[in-house]
């Protein structure tokens, strides 16, 4: 009984990543028609060609949002070497990513590795501290390991969306905008990350990050109230 299922997986598969182009294009499409707003007082998002490279930290259900507001500026991501990871991976260098893959934990360590590297060598990074599995809205260490291996600082931003198509079922309710919506973006103060840390040290900045990402998209979401009365 499991045989034809498994002979499905190959072309399913092939079918998901030959339609994924269409799928860039519809959130291209969404995109054009939607009016955001970015706050930036602190002048670090990569649109305001900072003079140094740093590390962006969203929230994992903002993807989408995200993938269109940072497009063809050649930031590098981490993306799991997985199926899945193979149809996100597709849609970001669609939109001008340059993704690294990781595996295991030790793959991810490497892949840390290969971030590091790449902001060493004068790009930005950007990563999900609550991916890949959450819990929502809650830093994973992450973005501060790479933020020590680097010697690059991490700039907190939040976003949202006033109408999107929520994905109950989601561990991160991830959400896609719908079109014509209002966008709101704001970049938070920067957190410095020393190259020596020790344990207390890196759980006191994942939390510092988790916070100041939590008051971005707290101010987002003030600020979509606002424009709706």
């Amino acid at each position: 009984m499991n045989k034809p299922e498994k002979e499905m997986a190959p072309f399913k598969h092939h079918l998901i990543m030959a339609l994924i182009p269409v799928a860039a294009f519809i959130i291209r499409v969404i995109g054009w028609t939607m009016r955001m707003q970015m706050t930036d007082p602190h002048q670090t998002a990569p649109q305001a060609k900072p003079t140094q490279k740093y590390i962006y930290a969203f929230w994992h259900n903002q993807q989408i949002l995200s993938t269109y507001f940072f497009r063809n500026l050649g930031i590098r991501v981490l993306v799991s070497r997985s199926r899945d990871g193979d149809y996100i991976s597709k849609v970001l260098e669609i939109f001008g990513f340059h993704t690294i893959r990781s595996s295991t934990s030790s793959g991810k360590v490497n892949a840390l590795r290969g971030l590091a590297r790449e902001l060493r060598g004068g790009n930005h990074t950007a990563i999900t501290p609550d991916g890949p599995r959450g819990p929502l809205y809650k830093a994973q260490p992450g973005a501060v390991f790479l933020g020590a291996l680097s010697g690059k600082a991490v700039v907190p931003y939040g976003c949202a969306v006033d109408r999107v198509w929520k994905l109950h079922r989601t561990w991160d309710q991830f959400e896609i905008p719908k079109p014509f919506s209002k966008a709101v973006l704001v970049f938070g103060e920067t957190v410095s990350i020393p190259k020596k840390l020790s344990e207390q040290q890196g759980t006191d900045l994942t939390l510092l990050i988790e916070d100041r990402m939590n008051a971005c998209r707290e101010l987002t979401l003030r600020a979509l109230e606002k424009k709706a009365k």
